[in-house]
């Protein structure tokens, strides 16, 4: 699907392929998920090889910058929002007065700066040209994963609750390790995209201005801090795991000990009733007529014995 809006210094438009060559100071076309035919006509019209294009459709692409004769291509990391929160890579091309983006999978963040762009005068993002605009957008991004991350904070705390109140919640686990797998993702992501940052802060393109180097450094170190972040969330995840594991144990270990108890209670009366089980025509209290009482009071006294026992030891609360 193509999506291609033209910028004539006051008005922002909806345009064709074939006007791409009319006079825009800025063009941006949004590519998700196309056609080999959108590819091909894409390729003729900017003039980037079909190969070079389907690189930025590669989620597994690593993020870094590469610097043609004629063009610079961007890959970078964004969120995706599927049945799982993972990351997802996609290329952005700048080719004179044309900022092509091109992904596989829907990325929230393009779909924002789109609507922002239709709902609001174009004239504060587009005045200042490509490289502010490539600036809003990796901003955008990066947003996104700030947005996930503090949601995450309050996801954790959740957890913390449930944990310190001694629920038995037997897909905390579950729930555990798929944060935990989130932020392995973002993490991988985020340091990547710090090398993008990291170049494009210091290194003299002619697509970027000064002013625009020095928003993308304040982008630099916004993303430090999420990686500070991920790294701390991460270790919390660790140690929640562990506690976990650790309130697991205590709970089967207090299950073994009830066990343990019952077992030895009964242990002496059932071992003195399977002795008077036995054949033998002369045993102790075998004829007397008090001799059945006499042997469920000895057991009982052993009951009672060991329970004290237990409770002296504190097994019993």
């Amino acid at each position: 699907m193509l999506k291609i809006l033209g910028y004539d210094g006051s008005d922002l438009k909806k345009i064709t392929m074939d006007e791409l060559k009319d006079n825009y100071p800025l063009i941006w076309i949004d590519c998700y998920d196309p056609f080999n035919e959108e590819l091909f006509e894409i390729s003729k019209r900017i003039g980037i090889d079909m190969d070079e294009l389907k690189l930025g459709l590669d989620e597994q692409e690593v993020p870094r910058i590469e610097e043609e004769d004629d063009y610079y291509l961007i890959i970078y990391k964004a969120p995706l929002f599927e049945e799982d929160i993972t990351t997802t890579s996609f290329g952005i091309y700048i080719k004179d007065n044309i900022i092509l983006t091109i992904h596989s999978d829907k990325i929230k963040s393009i779909g924002k700066i789109y609507n922002l762009l239709k709902t609001k005068k174009p004239k504060i993002l587009l005045d200042r040209g490509i490289g502010f605009f490539l600036y809003t957008l990796l901003n955008q991004i990066t947003l996104s994963y700030s947005r996930i991350i503090l949601n995450l904070e309050d996801e954790l705390d959740r957890l913390e609750n449930i944990l310190l109140q001694d629920q038995n919640n037997n897909n905390i686990t579950g729930e555990i390790l798929q944060l935990r797998k989130t932020l392995v993702y973002f993490h991988k992501a985020l340091v990547s995209n710090k090398d993008v940052l990291s170049i494009l802060k210091r290194k003299y393109l002619p697509i970027t201005t000064q002013d625009d180097r020095e928003h993308i450094e304040d982008l630099y170190y916004d993303t430090l801090q999420l990686i500070d972040m991920e790294t701390t969330y991460r270790e919390l995840l660790v140690s929640m795991m562990d506690m976990n594991l650790s309130l697991e144990n205590i709970r089967m270990n207090q299950i073994m000990k009830i066990l343990t108890m019952v077992t030895t209670l009964f242990a002496v009366p059932v071992w003195i009733t399977g002795i008077y089980g036995m054949n033998f025509k002369y045993m102790p209290l075998l004829n007397n007529p008090y001799g059945f009482w006499i042997i469920m009071g000895i057991s009982t006294v052993i009951i009672v014995i060991l329970l004290y026992v237990f409770m002296k030891e504190k097994w019993i609360k």
